[in-house]
């Protein structure tokens, strides 16, 4: 059977790094006396897929570290940080605590958050104190590539506004992806989920869109029918098993173009400006499974959206 011609959109593994920077990071450990154990999930930037944007994420499934080396930097673009807690009985709690500094402010999380990181903003190091449930670690970037300028050690700036926004919550009212309306999506009866954290503009002044959701089990939809947009979308499959992480815990399917995508494994869609998709199903979900989008519109725009 040959391969739809869609399906190099789908990304089930991370990037190699080169071995310079996997020494970098053995030594990192060492000096702070990690135990964490981790699972590199998957990534993409321009070079796996050109003219699409920098994603990179992981599981952090136990363990803990000191604070140790580490080196503030900066970025010529915007950046978003995510620490998505695994608690079902409170999707807000962390699980854990992550010890982030951000414009030489020491910040200790103990919630889920998106941390939204403008251009030129020195962030870093950080620790994961302890890990108590799992965590999901993200990085998103509208570059097409990772490159950073080393700052060394940062003095906080005068007392004012911070230039960084930690989200804890979701917005009360935000818009959808299936009418352009504002409010939550329509419920699925046999589906059980929690959406967990949504970013736009109006939430950080300057930030790009990202969405995060649990969906526990069940069959439903996303709220979204058959749509394009003029940037590119990122639509991102999870799965939570530390014994099998890059299986989900059942099946989706996500139409692109012409084509219905069955998806089993964890998955980065990484979908280009004027590509039609969706519907987007959870056919059975048997297990959690976490799902976000993003691109990089300050605001979620589509061809189904209202005017």
């Amino acid at each position: 059977m040959a391969e739809m011609k869609y399906a190099k959109y789908i990304i089930t593994e991370p990037k190699e790094w080169p071995p310079e920077a996997l020494a970098r990071m053995a030594a990192g450990r060492a000096e702070r006396k990690s135990t964490i154990k981790s699972t590199r999930l998957m990534s993409v930037d321009s070079e796996i897929l050109p003219g699409f944007f920098y994603v990179d994420c992981a599981w952090l499934w136990s363990g803990g570290e000191n604070e140790g080396g580490g080196e503030a930097h900066t970025h010529d673009f915007d950046e978003v940080i995510g620490f998505i807690g695994s608690n079902r009985d409170d999707p807000h709690d962390l699980g854990g605590e992550v010890t982030i500094y951000l414009d030489g402010k020491k910040e200790v999380l103990t919630q889920t958050c998106l941390i939204f990181v403008p251009a030129g903003v020195p962030h870093c190091p950080y620790f994961f104190n302890r890990i108590d449930k799992p965590i999901f670690f993200v990085t998103i970037s509208p570059s097409g590539s990772y490159t950073q300028k080393d700052k060394g050690p940062v003095t906080p700036p005068p007392a004012g506004e911070p230039r960084y926004t930690i989200v804890t919550r979701l917005k009360e009212r935000f818009s959808v992806a299936a009418s352009g309306e504002e409010g939550p999506p329509p419920p699925n009866p046999s589906l059980k989920g929690a959406r967990i954290l949504h970013l736009e503009d109006d939430v950080a002044k300057g930030a790009f869109y990202v969405d995060f959701v649990w969906i526990y089990q069940g069959t439903g939809a996303a709220p979204a029918p058959e749509h394009t947009h003029e940037w590119p979308e990122l639509i991102a499959m999870a799965g939570c098993d530390p014994e099998r992480p890059h299986h989900l815990g059942g099946k989706m399917s996500i139409v692109l173009g012409d084509e219905d995508h069955i998806i089993e494994r964890s998955s980065l869609v990484c979908i280009p400006p004027g590509l039609k998709h969706c519907p987007w199903r959870f056919l059975d979900i048997k297990k959690p499974t976490l799902v976000f989008t993003a691109g990089p519109s300050a605001m979620y725009s589509g061809s189904h959206k209202k005017d």
